[in-house]
């Protein structure tokens, strides 16, 4: 019986990404690819910088303040930017699924990498 009910809890909440889980994921594959490219140091002086700037650009202009993530969209950003790893110059529109994640009607933004 315990067994059963881990795995539907498994199933029901493993299908989606939570919010802090994607602007995790998203840093570390933006700059992943970007250092892929070899820019990292001009662009953001080390990788941990990378990071923190992308996480709060995930936070506060991708998902909105008081917004909350579309799981779905989430997901289609996170494909697209693998899929987009090493493509150099790392690009605004190389993954425009990334726009906007949140679900609030004016959130998001383009995201400027910088190259």
């Amino acid at each position: 019986m315990i067994r059963t009910l881990s795995a539907l809890l498994l199933l029901t909440t493993g299908c989606g990404i939570d919010q802090e889980k994607f602007i995790e994921k998203y840093a570390a594959q933006l700059c992943d690819n970007i250092d892929a490219c070899g820019k990292i140091s001009e662009t953001h002086g080390t990788y941990d910088e990378c990071i923190q700037f992308y996480e709060i650009v995930a936070d506060e202009q991708m998902i909105g303040d008081g917004c909350t993530i579309i799981s779905d969209k989430a997901k289609a950003c996170l494909k697209e930017l693998r899929g987009a790893e090493g493509e150099c110059p790392v690009a605004e529109d190389q993954s425009p699924s990334c726009g906007n994640v949140g679900d609030c009607a004016g959130g998001g933004s383009s995201i400027d990498t910088g190259l």
